[in-house]
């Protein structure tokens, strides 16, 4: 009788869906990509896609209001199930850094400058944010990345 219940439990569980809409204000960028870690998307909001060979990934376009609009995903999630992060480019293939001191240590608000270096005309130069992590830039194939750290002038040293 026990086995019953527990089959009937993972029935009725793993049939649970949740919906997300998420708000974000990133100056600029109104391209983001969107991680539910294990928890497959079955459905997107207008002006949203799968990252190609995923089922929890997408990338999509910020709406005027700042929002992703309703995504439907399996399972029970909260807010620490998905990471959102800004992108730069509406494009598959992403990659994003960690600005950090020679220790290894955390260092926020550094100013950098990434480079695709299949079109070097295509850079973006931005601030790392509060945890150190840069903006995620995308390109239409892999291609490498090349980050810079533009130096700052400081009068009077």
């Amino acid at each position: 009788m026990r086995f019953f219940y527990f089959v009937f439990a993972l029935l009725f569980l793993s049939g649970c869906t949740s919906s997300v809409n998420v708000h974000k204000e990133w100056s600029e960028l109104k391209y983001y990509r969107i991680d539910f870690s294990g928890h497959e998307i079955k459905k997107l909001p207008q002006g949203a896609r799968l990252v190609k060979e995923k089922k929890d990934v997408a990338i999509g376009v910020l709406d005027s209001n700042g929002d992703t609009g309703e995504f439907v995903v399996s399972g029970r999630i909260t807010e620490n199930d998905y990471i959102i992060e800004p992108m730069w480019h509406f494009y598959d293939y992403s990659e994003g850094f960690t600005t950090t001191t020679r220790d290894g240590k955390v260092k926020p608000f550094i100013t950098y400058k990434i480079t695709n270096k299949c079109h070097p005309d295509d850079s973006y130069t931005g601030i790392s944010d509060n945890q150190g992590r840069t903006v995620l830039f995308a390109t239409e194939k892999p291609c490498e990345l090349e980050i810079t750290f533009p130096r700052e002038i400081h009068h009077g040293e």
